[in-house]
């Protein structure tokens, strides 16, 4: 199951044309769900483009595809998570025991679900015993800053 790393710079291609419209520059989701994947687009001036999950036809695992140009969006919807600003959340459970950092998310294709978040316990102890994984079934909370499970 790949990381959200891992879906960071995947090409999406437009089947309708045959080239590539872009690479995965950030993930959106919302609860434990994959969203939408903002695009880069090759240029600093140019709005933002993004993809919603629901309109991919292919995805994954080494590239996503889309029929046509028409499913590209140029605003970004208010209130879901971004992958990009998530990293370096700490991490608690329901009795407020510090669980460590969170890394990234572990991700299931083609659904899209988020199964598990990989949480550091700190440099030493991730290069001792490897950085932890965190099953997503029960209640989440986001918080501004850290993140209840």
């Amino acid at each position: 199951m790949p990381k959200g790393r891992e879906l960071v710079g995947l090409p999406v291609i437009n089947e309708d044309e045959g080239d590539e419209i872009g690479r995965v520059r950030d993930i959106l989701f919302e609860e434990n769900q994959i969203k939408a994947f903002i695009l880069d687009n090759g240029n600093w001036l140019r709005h933002p483009r993004l993809v919603y999950f629901h309109d991919l036809k292919d995805k994954g695992p080494k590239t996503f595809t889309i029929v046509n140009k028409n499913v590209l969006k140029q605003e970004i919807p208010e209130g879901m998570k971004r992958w990009q600003e998530i990293k370096g959340f700490r991490i608690y459970n329901t009795a407020g025991q510090d669980l460590g950092l969170l890394e990234d998310l572990i991700v299931e294709l083609p659904s899209g679900e988020i199964i598990a978040l990989e949480i550091s316990t700190g440099l030493i102890n991730d290069l001792i015993d490897g950085r932890k994984e965190i099953s997503l079934t029960g209640e989440m909370n986001w918080g501004k800053d850290s993140f209840i499970v």
